[in-house]
């Protein structure tokens, strides 16, 4: 019995004879009750299906029984999973108590499914882990199968911008290394869940592997679902070898973890097992966008027998930029372990740039009494909007892991709070005294989040701005007249940057369509005159709008544009 046969038996629950009776005594008892399923009530059919799966898995049966049981239970699984993302995807962050549960339930299915296949396999390998005679297409089924489903546990997890639970990693690469050694990896299994498509395990190995390289903890979910199923699509064009050397990805197999989901976590100095090539896939992804040329709106993509997917180009060239190899990025990255202090939304920020004043008073101070204001950008986008502004926004203390000339890689412990979600601001300023209002804040945006078992919280900050400083917009509606203020940061164009354009930072309640809007800031500290900035800018461009603020440039030669008036 090989060690790599040994090794899928891994955390194997106590397993006992099924019950007289029960729905696994029998090969038809399984069938016969997933039809009397409550089907219509999906919080009751949930829960009852978990169970099952979960009662399957601890029951001694052979492995062809298992199989077909787990077979007859993949479709309503599928139904119930497709039911609780309805209502976890495209919510706001942090999820609701319940929300978070239905994630973290549709988590569980895939890992108890993905074991009870691995299951299958193991026992229908007994006992020397060889394929018997004619059971090659059910231990490639058990094996793809259980790959499978792992990604799909994986894709859970990204979901909820949490880390991979501990072992799946690990048990991938051992169901891959078991189907290459018994020489089914390359035989594909037709899969009924997504119409007239096969996938082998390779291939199945292959697209968790790659849309792992494309960072998911740096997308919507959204753009998550998407990216799962073009990765899907792409993974047979993706090259797996047993030789690492010369290519650009590389994974062990000894090892908890996937190929790293940022270029940081490629370059661990473990010798890899296998090589991963994204030549042929990048080349196809370039013929495609080539055909349909920048003005053709959405692409789509799509395997023969399968639905297609539609995504911008944008979107496609985002995905694959994480493929490149660490070498390639802009700016080189440097070991840190520095603390930094942070704010989270639009709403601390500009309070600690405006001097630890909140925003009613600082408007009167900028314009005087005669502007009205709202009560619409109290806070970040994601704090409750009841939230007064009596409330001293705190600065949270993070962990710089490591630092580019383009942004910060930060950890938060457990003990910070901290709470935020793609695409929010973000202040950083070194550490100090809550008290201290003369710190100089740099601005960045939230492009990657992760959630580790542990509590912490890691996230990629993109520099936007080294000196900021804080704002009042007004946007003037198609008649003209301007609305209320809201609050707005006005970014300095970084040295390394060969724009100099004039960038806002609004809230994303700003109409993109306005004709044009009031900027107010207080007097440059170094300024000779005392007065208030207050310039009026129109033909506006939104370069950036992640939901949580729009970021808005005024067109070159917006100086005419400028009138500066006294406050």
């Amino acid at each position: 019995m090989s060690s790599v046969y040994q090794r899928l038996a891994e955390g194997f629950p106590e397993r006992h004879a099924p019950a007289r009776g029960s729905i696994h005594s029998e090969p038809k008892g399984l069938i016969d009750w997933v039809q009397g399923l409550p089907l219509a009530n999906g919080l009751s059919a949930a829960r009852m299906l978990l169970q099952a799966v979960r009662e399957m898995n601890a029951v001694k049966i052979d492995g062809q029984q298992r199989l077909a049981g787990l077979e007859a239970l993949r479709s309503p699984v599928a139904q119930m999973v497709a039911q609780a993302d309805r209502q976890v995807v495209g919510s706001s962050f942090p999820l609701p108590q319940s929300k978070q549960q239905l994630g973290i339930q549709s988590r569980d299915f895939h890992e108890a499914m993905a074991l009870g296949y691995r299951m299958a396999a193991f026992e229908l390998c007994l006992p020397e882990g060889r394929i018997p005679f004619l059971k090659g297409k059910q231990v490639a089924t058990a094996l793809q199968r259980a790959i499978s489903h792992h990604g799909e546990q994986l894709l859970r997890g990204y979901l909820l911008y949490a880390a991979p639970q501990p072992g799946v990693w690990q048990h991938l690469h051992d169901l891959y290394r078991f189907a290459d050694m018994v020489g089914v990896h390359e035989k594909s299994i037709d899969e009924p869940l997504l119409g007239k498509l096969a996938f082998s395990p390779k291939e199945a190995y292959a697209h968790v592997v790659l849309f792992a390289l494309s960072n998911p903890y740096r997308l919507s979910q959204r753009e998550m679902i998407d990216g799962f199923e073009l990765t899907r699509i792409w993974s047979p064009m993706f090259k797996v070898g047993n030789e690492a050397s010369g290519a650009d990805i590389g994974i062990s197999l000894e090892q908890d973890q996937g190929p790293g989901y940022v270029p940081e976590e490629r370059d661990a100095g473990i010798p890899p097992t296998l090589s991963f090539d994204t030549n042929d896939v990048l080349r196809s992804i370039e013929r495609d966008l080539a055909v349909t040329g920048p003005a053709q709106g959405n692409i789509s993509f799509r395997l023969k027998g399968g639905n297609p997917v539609n995504v911008s180009p944008d979107f496609v060239l985002r995905l694959s930029t994480s493929w490149k190899p660490s070498p390639d990025r802009n700016h080189a990255r440097l070991p840190a372990g520095h603390y930094l202090d942070t704010l989270i939304g639009l709403h601390g920020i500009h309070y600690h740039l405006a001097g630890g004043t909140d925003f009613e008073q600082f408007v009167r101070d900028v314009r005087g009494p005669g502007i009205s204001m709202t009560e619409r950008d109290k806070s970040a986008s994601w704090m409750n909007t009841t939230l007064v502004d009596a409330v001293k926004p705190a600065a949270l203390r993070s962990l710089v892991l490591d630092q580019s000339l383009g942004g910060y890689r930060l950890e938060w412990g457990l003990e910070s709070g901290a709470k935020a979600r793609i695409g929010e601001l973000v202040g950083l300023a070194a550490v100090g005294d809550d008290q201290d209002d003369e710190r100089e804040w740099m601005i960045g945006v939230i492009r990657w989040l992760r959630f580790n078992n542990d509590g912490r919280v890691q996230a990629g900050i993109e520099l936007l701005a080294r000196e900021a400083y804080a704002a009042a917009v007004r946007a003037a509606d198609t008649g003209g007249h301007f609305r209320a203020p809201v609050r707005a940061i006005e970014l300095q164009p970084m040295r390394n940057n060969s724009s100099s354009q004039l960038s806002i930072l609004t809230p994303s309640v700003v109409d993109r369509g306005m004709s044009q809007i009031e900027v107010s800031r207080a007097a440059d500290m170094w300024s000779a005159s005392r007065d208030a900035s207050v310039r009026v800018l129109s033909d506006l461009d939104v370069i950036e709008n992640t939901g949580a603020y729009i970021r808005l440039v005024a067109k070159p030669g917006y100086d005419a544009d400028f009138a500066a008036a006294a406050a």
